[in-house]
């Protein structure tokens, strides 16, 4: 073969070799793409395992994929959170946390990094000790700032900042006792009005989210005394019709509270 020829062979299989890599990784993306729409129709449908299961493959075909990494986190945070075995339960969370430091350290200007690296800590600080949760409190409500800083509308994060405030306003002496102990302290400013205050404006600004946000609402009032707000909340929060069954788990944990009340 003249160097004409091997010259004219070689640039064919060039560009035979570029385009199906070309083709492969069209197939790729659009696998890639059609596997995320179905894991974000679960996710807004109440599939978290499902959605779970498919963002993370998402994740091992693109490791940066922003909206995969913070679901991901959020849905271990959210399944973790109705799983009774408590060892299984920390896998959950410690899974949560690690997906939403990545999110954090790749995305910083994102809410949605800062809100699943404060729920992340929030449920980490669910099973620790109170020297631990008291230092976590800390970190949830900066990022939790942030979050709404950068997501005025986003009604779970006003959530968070309502549930943070109704517990760090309603400390046992133990723990301010710990806190003692501890160089930051107890975060300042927190209050009963704007755990109130924000836990309604997520509700405001997501009305069909009503069985999980009234359901925090009804353990703040539950929480500060005001038994009879409670049970009133409770009683209209098991009169909603449940859409799937994280909103059945919810029923029941407003029904357990509403028996505890009466």
């Amino acid at each position: 073969m003249n160097i004409y020829l091997f010259k004219r062979a070689f640039y064919f299989l060039f560009v035979f070799s570029s385009l199906f890599t070309l083709s492969l990784q069209a197939q790729s993306t659009n696998a890639v793409d059609s596997l995320l729409q179905l894991a974000n129709q679960q996710f807004d449908n109440g599939n978290e395992k499902q959605a779970l299961r498919n963002y993370k493959e998402v994740l091992e075909t693109d490791s940066l994929n922003f909206k995969s990494l913070w679901r991901t986190s959020l849905l271990y945070s959210r399944i973790g959170f109705r799983i009774e075995d408590n060892e299984e339960k920390k896998d959950y969370y410690q899974q949560a946390m690690k997906y939403a430091e990545r999110t954090i350290n790749k995305y910083p200007d994102k809410g949605f990094s800062h809100f699943v690296y404060a729920v992340a800590n929030g449920r980490i600080s669910d099973i620790s000790d109170t020297k631990e949760r008291i230092r976590r409190s800390h970190i949830i409500k900066k990022h939790t700032d942030k979050a709404i800083e950068l997501l005025p509308e986003y009604a779970p994060a006003w959530l968070l900042l309502g549930v943070w405030h109704s517990e760090v306003a309603n400390i046992t002496t133990a723990q301010r006792l710990a806190a003692k102990f501890i160089s930051e302290g107890i975060p300042v400013g927190a209050s009963n009005e704007k755990a109130e205050e924000y836990i309604k404006k997520a509700i405001e600004l997501d009305p069909e989210e009503k069985i999980r946000y009234q359901l925090d609402l009804g353990r703040h009032y539950k929480r500060i005394g005001e038994d009879e707000k409670a049970a009133q909340i409770l009683e209209k929060v098991l009169e909603i019709e449940p859409k799937n069954e994280i909103d059945k788990w919810n029923l029941n944990r407003a029904r357990e509270i509403l028996e505890e009340l009466q």
